[in-house]
């Protein structure tokens, strides 16, 4: 019986809530985003940020996630989705952005020629 179940559930397609659910929570927390910082840079609200990432039953608007997505575009990402997988591709900018000042690579600093 659990062989039968497994190969259905091979089968079966992710829900596009749970894409939309799990690149929103995941690009959220790359960038260090509270609910009300994301809610606030789409122009929508905190609850539906929160409904939309804990997959409330019922699905967001497109315009909605458009508005999300945007957000994270402006900052360098690009999101893919098909029905097998979730590509998210980040720019350089992106990259520089979500990383500390610190661990960026400087350029070595060479001694200057004897006169």
């Amino acid at each position: 019986m659990n062989h039968i179940r497994f190969i259905v559930n091979t089968f079966m397609r992710i829900n596009t809530t749970v894409k939309i659910a799990v690149i929103v929570r995941a690009l959220r927390n790359a960038f260090g985003m509270s609910q009300d910082d994301l809610a606030t840079l789409a122009k929508c609200s905190r609850p539906t940020i929160n409904r939309i990432e804990s997959m409330d039953k019922t699905s967001p608007r497109s315009n909605t996630v458009d508005d999300l997505y945007q957000v994270f575009r402006d900052k360098g990402v690009e999101v893919q989705i098909s029905d097998e997988e979730v590509t998210i591709k980040f720019t350089k900018a992106a990259l520089l952005e979500l990383t500390p000042k610190e661990e960026l690579i400087q350029e070595p600093h060479l001694p200057n020629p004897p006169n």
